[in-house]
């Protein structure tokens, strides 16, 4: 059988329509996307919607959680291929069940398949029932795992048979079980275990009135040997608190006396007579300026003194270019004769000349010396006193620092005092002299304690032999009750020991049965699960109840699924699935919701090469909110259908 097309109103599908491919097709969705609605339509298509389901807490009928969203009727079509026809499927309501209505027909034709009804759909189109479809072919959301089933075992069991499904050996297990637990496993409703426990119960008490005074006095005895210990270890641990007293007012005392001497030690406060109350940093920047003042008037007294014997220079050349200006006057007048005279216009050049000289030099050296009077006029700075300003400043600053660290000593030295004086540190003690006992403080405690623990059970002890004691009855009437118990036990136990060589026979005959069909099951499953894993597991060991456990070479025992990861796990449980569905289920398609949630990348990949493996000769619908599965098949040109 394959599906070809299914057209959906039911849930959240409103006329939806899914083409799967003819092998594997991955269904890419994300969460609440309609998967699970997908997968659930196409289990109603097959084997409709049960209306015996009832709605409770923590549960929705199928009937219930499957109405249509959009409020239209509940209906359905599949187009399958089966047997060589192409047929189509379709459900609707009836008045009493919302997917009841069941038509099959030939697609080409229309006319009906003979044989398909609405209760026989699911097992004429499968091959099996809901019930081993359920627990082969149709994996739901987290749910690998099989679990046991009746009418899955007995499909399995029909293989090494003639095909006919006999009666499951579970069931008649189960019966033979059922009357033999009502004799003695069955601890509401056996016989046996009941007269069991109750001539248990009477053997106690009778145990227990013998030796429950022989208890009581044992336990009195202990107690006064306890009470006498934890005298002793009290009395110890006294001591060790009086000494431990003693130490600390020897400390705080010590403490007192250095926090008295710390604050003698700090100096008395007292101002400067050049830096008053200021900090270190500030009489030496004090200091530092001071000396840059000093060190500029010098610069500035050397700077001026150049200048003056510069303008002494200037002064003397002014006189000389002065009196230069005067000779040069006088000679003017005497060309001025001599042109007087009849040399009119040689000496009238030279007058000329010189009294243009003459002016020159009169104006400059007056100027000159002018200048150099302004220059020797400036008096020199007034230099401060040099009094050793920065060493004045370091001295200051370290008696600063001496005497901040005199007061820091004397303030740890005050909160030490203070902290001794919190424990209850005293400056006066007792005169008493105290050897300490000859264990520690920490090893007397630690007996103490376990004194005391010893002391509570004890006396737990004596409260349950007097309570028991006080419950006990008569002797002779627990004696009497005890031999009818016994003559009852015989006959019961006749019948169990019957049931019980049935149940052996049963089991004989399983284990023969067993052993014919068990191992082909258990090969192809192992072969699966060696090909998810990539051979790191070389098999699984399956039981009747298909519970299952793997199976590694060198590895004296099987491990059980929960001992294994859980993606392991997973990948145990879909090769038992995978398994158990090839052998009981070859044609019908594979549905599988989520069922690589839990695989990491690698595991992913396996399985999907599996599957598409497998595609190649059966229909497997791979349901997934993963982006990853649907990447991988699209580079594999395996068909991804995208919600």
């Amino acid at each position: 059988m394959r599906i070809k097309k299914l057209t959906a109103t039911f849930g959240g599908l409103d006329n939806a329509v899914l083409e799967p491919g003819p092998g594997l097709t991955v269904i890419a969705a994300p969460n609440e996307a309609g998967k699970s609605t997908w997968a659930a339509f196409w289990r109603a298509m097959l084997y409709g919607v049960s209306t015996r389901e009832q709605s409770k807490t923590g549960f929705l009928a199928d009937k219930a959680r499957y109405l249509p969203w959009s409020g239209a009727p509940m209906s359905g079509e599949a187009q399958l291929e089966w047997e060589g026809e192409e047929i189509t499927l379709r459900r609707s309501p009836t008045k009493t069940n919302p997917f009841g209505k069941f038509q099959a027909v030939y697609t080409a034709s229309g006319d009906p398949v003979p044989g398909l009804t609405a209760t026989s759909a699911g097992e004429r189109l499968a091959g099996v029932g809901k019930e081993v479809y359920l627990r082969s072919a149709f994996v739901g959301q987290g749910g690998a795992a099989i679990g046991a089933s009746q009418e899955l075992e007995a499909r399995v069991a029909a293989l090494a048979t003639s095909g006919e499904e006999d009666v499951a050996y579970s069931t008649v297990e189960r019966t033979l079980k059922d009357w033999r637990n009502r004799r003695r496993l069955n601890r509401a409703n056996g016989l046996i275990p009941q007269m069991e426990e109750e001539r248990s119960q009477l053997e106690g008490s009778l145990r227990e009135m013998a030796d429950a005074r022989r208890r009581n006095v044992e336990a009195e005895q202990e107690l006064e040997q306890l009470e006498a210990r934890k005298k002793e270890f009290q009395t110890d641990l006294d001591i060790w608190a009086r000494i431990e007293r003693h130490e600390l007012n020897r400390r705080y005392g010590e403490a007192h006396l250095e926090w008295e001497k710390a604050r003698e030690a700090v100096p008395e406060a007292k101002s400067h007579p050049v830096f008053g109350t200021m900090t270190g940093e500030e009489a030496w920047a004090f200091a530092q300026e001071k000396q840059r003042e000093r060190e500029a008037a010098l610069e500035e007294n050397r700077r001026r003194e150049d200048r003056r014997a510069a303008g002494e220079k200037q002064r003397q050349r002014g006189q000389i270019e002065t009196l230069l200006g005067v000779s040069l006057g006088a000679a003017m007048l005497l060309m001025s004769a001599a042109q007087s005279l009849g040399g009119r216009w040689l000496l009238a050049g030279l007058a000329c000349a010189a009294a243009l000289a003459w002016g020159f030099c009169l104006l400059h050296g007056r100027k000159l010396t002018r200048r150099a009077r302004e220059i020797l006029t400036i008096p020199p700075l007034p230099v401060p006193e040099d009094v050793g300003w920065l060493g004045q400043a370091a001295e200051y600053r370290e008696t600063l620092a001496q005497a901040s660290q005199a007061r820091a000593a004397a303030e740890a030295a005050r909160r030490r005092a203070e902290d001794l004086a919190a424990q209850g540190g005293r400056l006066f003690d007792t005169l008493e002299m105290l050897c300490p006992p000859a264990q520690s403080k920490a090893a007397t405690a630690a007996q103490l304690a376990s004194v005391e623990r010893e002391l509570a059970r004890t006396r737990d002890e004596l409260a349950r032999t007097d309570g028991a004691l006080s419950q006990m009855g008569n002797p002779e009437t627990l004696e009497e009750r005890k031999s009818e118990l016994d003559g009852q036990l015989a006959r019961r136990l006749e019948e169990y020991d019957a049931l019980s060589t049935a149940l052996e026979a049963l089991s004989a005959a399983n284990d023969q049965l067993r052993r014919r069909f068990s191992p082909a099951l258990n090969q192809k499953a192992g072969e699966l699960f060696a090909a998810l894993t990539g051979g790191r597991w070389d098999g699984l060991s399956l039981a009747r109840d298909f519970s299952a456990q793997a199976v590694r070479e060198g590895e004296a025992l099987p491990r059980p699924a929960l001992a294994l990861s859980t993606g392991t796990a997973e990948q145990l449980y879909l090769a038992v699935r995978l398994a158990v569905c090839a052998l009981t289920v070859p044609d019908a398609p594979i549905l599988l919701d989520d069922a690589l949630a839990a695989f990491d990348d690698g595991r992913m990949e396996r399985a999907l090469a599996l599957l598409k493996e497998m595609g190649e000769e059966r229909q497997i619908l791979l349901f997934s909110c993963h982006s990853r599965e649907a990447a991988w098949a699209k580079a594999q040109g395996v068909p991804v259908v995208e919600l």
